[in-house]
């Protein structure tokens, strides 16, 4: 049986069954990466995260700096993501609580670089997590795809739409038209972005719960329909309207059915976002050397795992 303990977490809320929930595997050492698919594709949430410690010898506790570094990585139900914010916040409270929880912070070595997440000096209950600042610049669709990405929201029309580097920002005049989108999930999945995000400053409407700005974000293309909160789209739209409201500090509020605030700081190369971390439950996978080798032999044998990466993916894996 391997040994992988699963916490169940919601991320960037205030109360439990809010923000964004997140998985984390906590493991010693890491599955082949159909199993973690797979894995992911059973919590059916937005990320799972998976977590081993750098020291093959177990998880350190750090030397009363930062604790790690930890090898982090996320998969959606459907896709390994490069970078993640609300599920690094989420492991950042497992590491913080359950494995160092004398350190002031953690560091985590992922395909994005590596992250920060430290305790928040203001707030004990509070996180603050820095991920890399989401450039964006500004493109003017063609009006047969500016008709396409407004039929995709539901009749909502853009007022700008800006490209990060993967995703859409789509910009509206009025707050309450994000609350109110409809979302089209196919039309949404044929567009050219990975995803859609879709923001407006709040300007004072009572929907924002005094929040400077409002945002959702739609992702069908990774298994992922609506967001709940996403930390990646907070490090593009805050840099965007701190500018704007000429503010080095700002909340954001993601207008998903489960809602979601984050405090937001912009920095010249960085975003530091804080948050609350709630935890819904603690157990362990029954995950037995059999399921691993079947798991990843039957991606072997439908072409989704190649023939260099089977090599040394686990079919031999420890029980």
């Amino acid at each position: 049986m391997r040994n992988v303990r699963i916490f169940h977490l919601d991320a960037f809320a205030e109360r439990l069954f809010a923000g964004n929930p997140a998985a984390v595997c906590l493991m010693d050492a890491w599955l082949p990466v159909p199993v973690m698919q797979a894995i992911a594709a059973e919590n059916r949430l937005s990320e799972t995260a998976f977590l081993v410690p750098e020291d093959p010898g177990g998880f350190g506790t750090g030397d009363g700096a930062a604790a790690g570094p930890f090898h982090l990585r996320w998969f959606t139900p459907t896709t390994e993501m490069p970078m993640c914010g609300h599920a690094t916040l989420a492991a950042a409270h497992v590491v913080l609580s359950r494995l160092a929880p004398e350190a002031p912070a953690v560091v985590f070595r992922t395909r994005g670089g590596l992250l920060h997440v430290a305790r928040d000096p203001e707030a004990d209950d509070r996180l603050c997590l820095s991920l890399p600042r989401e450039r964006l610049t500004g493109i003017e669709p063609r009006p047969a795809l500016l008709r396409a990405i407004t039929a995709a929201l539901g009749g909502v029309a853009p007022a700008a739409v800006l490209e990060g580097r993967h995703d859409w920002y789509v910009l509206v005049e009025d707050p309450a038209e994000v609350e109110a989108i409809r979302p089209d999930a196919a039309a949404i999945a044929a567009l050219p972005p990975r995803a859609v995000a879709v923001a407006s400053l709040a300007d004072g409407a009572s929907l924002a719960d005094g929040a400077d700005y409002v945002c959702r974000f739609f992702a069908p293309k990774l298994g992922v329909p609506e967001d709940p909160v996403t930390g990646i789209v907070h490090a593009g739209l805050a840099p965007l309207f701190a500018d704007m409201l000429a503010r080095d500090r700002l909340d954001g509020l993601q207008l998903s059915p489960r809602r979601g605030r984050v405090t937001v700081m912009p920095r010249p190369d960085h975003v530091v976002l804080t948050g609350r971390v709630v935890e819904y439950s603690e157990g362990r996978l029954a995950l037995n050397r059999l399921d691993v080798e079947r798991t990843t032999a039957a991606a072997l044998a439908v072409g989704r795992l190649p023939l260099t990466l089977a090599a040394g993916a686990g079919l031999r894996a420890r029980g």
